[in-house]
């Protein structure tokens, strides 16, 4: 058969589903939540260090135009780092990427090792099972993400109206 006439994986077949399904997302979201803690901890440490220097200038023999330049450049690139950080939510997105990661691992331990609920259906079930769980929580994942990032543009001030004619 080629590729193309495969029949469709069986959901009697858990090896198929967690290698073609539950691998992929778990990879897909464990290099997202590094990649948002990282942005996360950049943002922060840049707010720390941007905030501390600032105090550290004015003390300076720079004379007050200078230190007066720098503390604004210093206390601007505070305001930025904070921006950036609250915009794109990465501690947020960090912390529920890594959730998913944790419980997806928990859920494929549970059913290799036929524990809890798994533990009491047959292999068919167990199977069925661990298929609808894994979507039940890549769905909320979803649909908490899409809420949440919705949310900023529900209650985002509104500046102008398109209609106005000021």
């Amino acid at each position: 058969m080629t590729p193309s006439q495969e029949p469709p994986p069986s959901i009697d077949d858990p090896f198929d589903y967690l290698e073609r399904r539950v691998a992929p997302q778990r990879k897909w979201h464990a290099a997202k939540a590094r990649w948002n803690k990282q942005r996360f901890y950049g943002t922060e440490i840049t707010t720390l260090v941007a905030g501390a220097l600032i105090p550290v200038v004015n003390l300076l023999a720079l004379g007050p135009y200078w230190a007066g330049l720098f503390s604004g450049l210093l206390g601007g690139v505070v305001v930025i780092a904070t921006a950036i950080g609250k915009l794109f939510k990465f501690q947020e997105n960090w912390l529920q990427y890594r959730a998913l990661v944790e419980t997806l691992d928990r859920e494929v331990e549970m059913y290799m090792n036929g524990v809890a609920d798994y533990a009491k259906a047959d292999q068919a079930d167990r199977n069925r099972l661990l298929v609808e769980r894994v979507e039940n929580l890549l769905a909320t994942n979803t649909s908490t993400y899409v809420a949440a990032h919705r949310d900023d543009k529900a209650t985002a001030p509104v500046t102008s109206s398109p209609t106005a004619n000021g």
